[in-house]
């Protein structure tokens, strides 16, 4: 396998690039990371009809985009549910408790989950299963098209549509 070496200028301009959107170093270092490999995975690519900074600029700013669209993934359930399900309070006595967690935090996240299961109810077993499957028991759109024989198009649009309409209803009903 042959070696390809980025410069250190080049090295240094990726990293710049990644710091640009991940505003954290450790993050920006995984950016430049990934990108220099995609980089070197599609340097056949670069047909040279510009510079290659440029080149290297958009292989480097879509792998930060899509670092951030993956760190943004959080199922909505655990993003509703912040607090544990067995929070008992504080382990031991002398141990201080959660200032952030008060109890109408509690109270109002118990009651978007609620919420939450009542509105998944209504979208049937078309959405809320899909649903259920992708963003709370974790699985991928893949596996779910695969154990519901549907096609995976099918499975992203249904679960974005269920997910689109359970924000709503959430959104609706903490409002009032």
């Amino acid at each position: 396998m042959d070696k390809i070496r980025f410069t250190a200028k080049e090295r240094e301009f990726v990293y710049g690039v990644a710091m640009k959107y991940m505003k954290d170093e450790e993050k920006a270092h995984d950016v430049t990371q990934d990108a220099l490999l995609l980089a070197y995975r599609h340097r056949a690519s670069f047909r040279g009809d510009s510079r290659f900074t440029t080149w290297l600029y958009r292989i480097a700013a879509t792998t930060a985009l899509m670092h951030l669209r993956k760190d943004r993934r959080v199922p909505l359930m655990q993003s509703i549910d912040a607090t544990p399900a067995n929070d008992d309070g504080p382990a031991h006595p002398d141990e201080p408790r959660d200032e952030a967690s008060t109890p109408e935090d509690s109270w109002a996240s118990s009651e978007a989950v609620a919420i939450a299961g009542e509105r998944l109810a209504e979208l049937g077993d078309k959405y809320g299963k899909i649903f259920s499957m992708r963003f709370v028991e974790g699985y991928s759109e893949s596996e779910i098209a695969r154990k519901l024989d549907l096609n995976v198009a099918t499975v992203k649009t249904r679960a974005y549509r269920a997910r689109a309409h359970l924000r709503r209803e959430l959104e609706q009903a903490l409002a009032a």
